[in-house]
C-alpha cells in the first residue's frame, strides 16, 4: 500500500515508522527544511520538501497513486486544503485528516474527508477514561 503523508511532525513521523515497518511504501511532504533532513537520515529517501497544499508537490509525491492521503499538520486549513487535492484532483483512494479544532470536524466529514481525527477529543477521552480509573480506585481503597 502507497501512502502519502503531509507533515512530519511527531504524528507524520510516528505514523511513518509504524507503515515502514509494516513494509508499506509511503512518503512525506513536510516544509520545514531541517526536519526534512533529520526524517531522511532516519528513515530514507521518503522526504518531498515543499508545502503539502501546493499541487505541484503533491504530484511529485505520488498522490495519483496514493491509496491513502494523511494530513497532520497542526493547521486545519491546511490539512482540509491538502485532503481535498489528493481525493479530488489526484484521486487519493482515503484521505485521513487531523482536525485540531472540535469545531471543524463536522466541515470536514461534510467536505468528503474519510475519516476525521479530532485530536482534542481524542486527548479529553483518554484523560477522562484514567481519571475515571482512578477514582474507582481511588473508592475501591477507601472501602477495604
Amino acid at each position: 500500500m502507497y501512502v502519502l503523508i503531509v507533515g512530519a511532525g511527531r504524528v507524520g513521523t510516528a505514523i511513518a515508522r509504524w507503515l515502514l515497518a509494516s513494509d508499506h511504501e509511503i512518503a512525506i511532504i513536510d516544509n520545514d527544511e531541517a526536519r526534512c533532513m533529520a526524517i531522511e537520515e532516519e528513515l530514507g529517501g521518503v522526504v518531498v520538501p515543499g508545502e503539502g497544499t501546493e499541487a505541484a508537490i503533491l504530484g511529485r509525491a505520488g498522490a495519483n497513486r496514493a491509496d491513502v492521503f494523511i494530513a497532520t499538520t497542526r493547521r486545519d486549513d491546511e490539512n482540509l486544503v491538502a485532503c481535498q487535492l489528493a481525493k479530488h484532483r489526484f484521486g487519493a483512494a482515503r484521505v485521513v485528516a487531523l482536525v485540531n479544532v472540535p469545531e471543524h470536524v463536522e466541515l470536514f466529514n461534510r467536505l468528503g474527508i474519510d475519516v476525521s481525527v479530532n485530536t482534542t477529543a481524542l486527548l479529553v477521552d483518554r484523560i477522562q477514561e484514567d481519571l475515571a480509573a482512578l477514582m474507582i480506585e481511588e473508592v475501591c481503597s477507601w472501602e477495604t
